[in-house]
């Protein structure tokens, strides 16, 4: 098993903490029912309040056996070492996905 994939350590726990943080603030100040666009625009709105880099719809290249097959545009890139996926759906606000990609 491979060290951080299956633990439950966090990889870049400072930067996984501010973002969480944020999630949160987002979340307490809009609550439900809106599109996911503007959970997107809000969170925007406060990284750049902390100054928190990141890059929004960032492109990324779907590779298979060498070759691109496909292009995907993650929701952010944050810190450059941080993929965040946010969801919206009538069961749920947010899942979030936060994951080490070298980039």
């Amino acid at each position: 098993m491979k060290e951080g994939i299956y633990t439950n350590k966090v990889i870049y726990p400072e930067l996984s903490y501010e973002i969480v943080r944020i999630l949160f603030a987002v979340d307490n100040k809009l609550g439900y029912g809106y599109r996911e666009k503007h959970y997107q625009k809000a969170l925007e709105v406060l990284f750049t309040k902390e100054g928190i880099k990141f890059i929004p719809q960032c492109p990324y290249k779907i590779r298979f056996q060498g070759q691109i097959i496909g292009r995907y545009f993650m929701d952010f890139v944050v810190g450059g070492k941080v993929v965040l996926e946010i969801k919206v759906g009538e069961h749920f606000l947010k899942i979030i996905l936060i994951r080490h990609m070298d980039i």
